[in-house]
Order: C-alpha cells, then sequence, then structure tokens
C-alpha cells in the first residue's frame, strides 16, 4: 500500500504518539516534589505570616525642604557677658549714673563735715569782735573787706550762690552779718543786726550811734 492510499492514523489525528502536537510527558523531580508537598502541609497547619510594614516614602516636597539643623534654625549660639550687658545697657547705665550721684552727694557731704570740723576747730581759739572793733568799721572811710573780719569768731552759711559770715559782736544782743558771693570778691552787704528785736543798720552807710541809742 502506498503512502498516498495509507489512511490516516488515529495516533496522527488525535494527538497521539506520532501526532506533530504530542509532547513528552513531564517527569517531576522526587526531591523537589518532597519539598514542595512539605511545604504545602506546613502552610495548611501554620497561620498565615503577617505582611510586611509598608515603608513610608517621603513626598517629594519634604525631602527638598532643609531641616532646622539645615538652614540654621535649630542652632543657639552660647550666651556670653558681653551680650548680657548689651541686652540690659540701660539699666546698667542708670545704675552707674545713681552710683555716681551718691558717690559726689557722699564726697560733698563729707567735704563739708570736714570744713565745719576745721573751721569750728579754729573758732575756738578766736575771739568774739568788740563793739568799739564794730563801731571802727562803721567809721571806716574805705570799703568793708571780709579780711576786716576773718580774725573773729563767726558761724559760716554757704548757698548755691552765696556765703554768709555771723559774727556775734561780745557782751551784747547784737551780731555783725558780711555776705557776699564769695570771700574772694567784695561783699553785697555788711550789718549790724539787733538780735532782740530784728533791726539793723548798714555798716559803713547809717548812723551808728543813732542806731545804738535806739538799741541799748
Amino acid at each position: 500500500m502506498s503512502e498516498n492510499n495509507r489512511e490516516p492514523n488515529d495516533q496522527n489525528t488525535d494527538g497521539g504518539l506520532f501526532s506533530d502536537n504530542y509532547e513528552t510527558p513531564k517527569k517531576e523531580n522526587p526531591y523537589l516534589k518532597k519539598n514542595r508537598e512539605k511545604a504545602e502541609a506546613k502552610a495548611v497547619s501554620e497561620p498565615p505570616a503577617k505582611p510586611p510594614r509598608a515603608k513610608r516614602v517621603k513626598p517629594a516636597a519634604e525631602e527638598s525642604a532643609p531641616s532646622e539643623a539645615e538652614d540654621g534654625r535649630g542652632y543657639k549660639p552660647k550666651r556670653t557677658f558681653s551680650d548680657w550687658m548689651f541686652e540690659h545697657v540701660k539699666i546698667i547705665a542708670s545704675i552707674a549714673t545713681i552710683l555716681v550721684v551718691l558717690t559726689l552727694v557722699l564726697i560733698t557731704d563729707v567735704v563739708d563735715i570736714v570744713g565745719d570740723f576745721i573751721l569750728q576747730t579754729q573758732q575756738a581759739d578766736r575771739e568774739e569782735i568788740s563793739l568799739k572793733y564794730v563801731e571802727g568799721l562803721a567809721e571806716k572811710s574805705a570799703p568793708i573787706t571780709w579780711s576786716d573780719l576773718e580774725k573773729f569768731r563767726r558761724d559760716e552759711s554757704k548757698a548755691a550762690d552765696s556765703v554768709t559770715w555771723m559774727l556775734p559782736v561780745e557782751g551784747t544782743a547784737y551780731e555783725v552779718w558780711i555776705s557776699g558771693i564769695g570771700t574772694t570778691r567784695a561783699p553785697t552787704y555788711v550789718y549790724l543786726y539787733d538780735m532782740n528785736t530784728g533791726d539793723r543798720m548798714v555798716l559803713g552807710q547809717d548812723d551808728f550811734d543813732a542806731f545804738i541809742g535806739t538799741h541799748p
């Protein structure tokens, strides 16, 4: 029988051994099969594993923004004594001014106290001015000066713009007052006061005998 007259073989038309679509059956490796079955049995007996936590992905905006350390916001410089003084310069200046004023006041008071003490010590050794000497001053042709009275015992009063000497007249209720801007300049006035009545006369101008006669 020729090949052209051969009837089609079932195996050729139905995917048999000699079919063009026939595939040789694959045999599974016994070792791999055993491991696969073992893994399937373990998966059935154990609960499923917790899926891994998804990693947070930083947004693009956050990735581009600098941190506090990178942009300098987190940097805190160390404070120094100079920084503290600069912040409190007004308070320090006020305190310094007060201290200077107090120091000047204390120095002035100390100088005045020492000056008064020296003056009183000197006055203790001086004599009181006499009425006869006052009469001579009243009759003096030249103006009366500070030096005419500086050798006598006196009380001294100082103001911001004047100096006054008060000299008690020996054995009387009279006082001679001399006052002026300073002892280096001519006195502004020289009076003879009656301390009992408060009356006064200008030495070198008013009538001395008339004043004494009315104020015994």
